[in-house]
């Protein structure tokens, strides 16, 4: 990638100080002008998505590297630094990815008392859902490990597993799509539990579309594991003990369960899956107000600086770049950073300029911040957030939160009449970005975005992509719209906004509006907060609520929650048990009709 002399001195000054320990900043000149301008939008793209920082995956060194130049430019504006220590750091920790630990074991005894040890890695692995711990005991054969009596179908009807260790095929009965939902790992762990079973293994059968190889761990956010050990084999587990090709022929042609214990057979097994925990660090820096009574307020401008890092496909190391999630958002915050130092006489409310980190895995930083403030948060008059600003087509902006105010929509389009965009809306992503942490604590927000597009956490996100002189009128707005809510004569009030158009992950009839916390570890769904007008808020449920069973089913993480919400049926009372503040308690939730967006 070529870059000019500039870019050449950013570049070697990074290599050589980017080993500086943490909180440490240095000082260099990357631009030159105080404007905001499509040129230096585009330098600092250019570096946040290049290939050196890798990706910016939270917990990285690229992400690391990203917080040293943003912390570097803040020292160049003279921002005063709001971190730990005289830094502009604000630390943080978090459950990172998967990893398998030490003493991973499979043991099969056969009939014969032959014994055969599998080995982790190449033989089986764990699933992401899995438990750690260690069983032993006898072996069943539970089919597709399918229960769906609604649908005349069930592996478990004429066999106990409970004590067991149970053996079971992935997929569905001649890969019937109408079981979609009950063949996923999630719900056959869940199945499996409940059932009484002590673990359940998977295997790929022959006639399934699926590879002969444990299955990897897929990228989950941290969560609690489904309270029973599961672990996917290759076929020459099964098939030492019966002819699997067979016994799935036989199932998939008759379409009726095919399931039998197997005699004085037994197996070991031990998980030990570990989840490492990752640091990573908000970058703040404050620009003073001129006012002696107004400077002690605050206006919040964030974006996060984090992206989703490399992976691996086809045999080649891929890198993410994230040019527009989110190198776009977080050079037009330091384009403001710079403008605002430049213009400090401006502004009477005081300016936070914050880069959050771990935005990706679940608003971590940003929920690290509210939970943690540094400034009063009742002193926080709004927060502005940018994130995906890279992507300008026929004028048309995306400003979000307008209804977090009253005043919000008519202040919006008088500024917008010197920019004339073509001004929208997008509900459904409204609790997408880091603003919605400030929201749930009360704060009035706006978010500047334009719009999904083609390249969205692909590695063709690159700086190339990105529309410039559009960022450059959309940060001036921005800049515009700082400047008038620093220096309002009254705060902007706060507003719950309506209930927005739900795009759900997953094909469900229902809605509850709850906002799940997926950075919580612990048993059962915590919740970021509700949305407003929602049944969840109808039944009184809140942020910081813990969901631990619905219509009687345990609730150990996010996928019980929506195998549980599958089964349930629009305006039909929903028993839900929740932990608040330690204690148990029992809300009754009305699920609506899913209310769907247009495509």
């Amino acid at each position: 990638m070529r870059r000019n002399i500039v870019s050449w001195c950013v570049v070697f000054l990074f290599a050589a100080l980017t080993s500086l320990v943490h909180g440490d900043v240095f000082s260099y000149k990357a631009v030159s002008t105080t404007a905001i301008t499509a040129t230096e939008l585009k330098e600092h793209v250019r570096y946040l998505a290049s290939d050196e920082l890798a990706g910016r995956a939270a917990g990285t060194e690229g992400s690391q590297i990203a917080r040293n130049y943003i912390a570097a430019l803040f020292a160049e504006w003279g921002l005063r630094p709001m971190g730990e220590n005289g830094s502009y750091f604000l630390p943080f920790s978090f459950l990172g990815r998967l990893r398998l630990g030490e003493g991973n074991y499979l043991e099969l005894t056969l009939p014969d008392r032959q014994r055969r040890i599998f080995v982790p890695g190449r033989d089986f692995l764990p699933l992401a859902l899995s438990a750690s711990g260690e069983v032993e005991g006898e072996i069943v054969f539970a089919g597709y490990g399918i229960s769906a009596p609604e649908k005349n179908y069930d592996d478990y009807a004429n066999i106990d597993v409970r004590g067991k260790i149970v053996l079971a095929l992935q997929g569905m009965p001649a890969n019937d799509v109408s079981f979609a939902q009950e063949s996923n790992f999630p719900t056959k762990l869940r199945v499996a539990r409940e059932k009484g079973a002590k673990a359940l293994i998977l295997v790929s059968g022959p006639l399934s579309p699926f590879e002969d190889e444990p299955v990897p761990f897929w990228n989950e956010p941290a969560m609690r594991d489904a309270g029973i050990l599961g672990i996917t084999v290759k076929r020459a587990f099964a098939e030492a003990l019966f002819y699997l090709e067979s016994v799935q022929r036989q199932i998939d042609e008759t379409k009726k369960p095919f399931s039998f214990n197997l005699d004085n057979v037994y197996v070991r097994l031990r998980v030990n899956l570990q989840r490492e925990r990752l640091d990573d660090a908000n970058v703040v820096g404050l620009i003073e107000g001129s006012d002696p009574q107004l400077k002690n307020e605050f206006v919040v401008i964030g974006a996060h600086y984090d992206h989703i890092g490399t992976s691996i496909r086809g045999g080649q190391k891929q890198i993410f770049n994230g040019a527009d999630d989110n190198a776009s958002g977080t050079s037009g915050l330091l384009e403001l950073a710079q403008y605002f130092a430049a213009n400090r006489e401006r502004i009477k409310r005081s300016l936070l300029f914050i880069a959050f980190g771990a935005e990706e895995i679940g608003l971590i930083g940003s929920r690290h911040f509210v939970d943690n403030p540094i400034v009063p948060l009742d002193r926080v008059v709004a927060m502005v957030n940018l994130d995906m600003i890279g992507r300008l087509r026929n004028d048309t902006l995306f400003v979000l939160g307008t209804a977090s105010s009253p005043v919000w929509r008519d202040f919006i389009s008088d500024v917008n009449s010197q920019f004339n965009f073509v001004l929208r809306d997008s509900p459904e992503a409204f609790g997408s970005s880091d603003h919605f942490a400030f929201y749930n604590k009360g704060i009035p927000v706006l978010f500047f975005f334009t719009g999904m597009h083609e390249n969205y956490h692909h590695p063709s996100d690159d700086w190339d992509t990105l529309n410039y002189e559009g960022m450059e009128k959309i940060v001036q707005m921005v800049a515009a719209v700082v400047e008038r809510i620093a220096n309002m004569p009254e705060r902007p009030q706060f507003q719950r906004t309506p209930q927005p158009v739900e795009r759900p992950a997953a094909p469900v009839r229902v809605s509850t509006g709850i906002v799940p916390d997926y950075s919580w570890d612990g048993e059962g769904v915590k919740l970021m907060g509700v949305r407003p007008g929602s049944p969840a808020e109808k039944a009184g449920l809140r942020a910081g609520d813990i969901i631990v069973e619905v219509a009687g089913k345990q609730i150990r993480n996010l996928y019980d929650y929506m195998d549980a919400l599958n089964s349930a049926e629009p305006n039909k009372p929903v028993n839900f048990v929740i932990l608040r503040n330690g204690q148990k308690m029992t809300v009754t939730v009305v699920p609506e009709p899913m209310r769907r967006s247009p495509e």
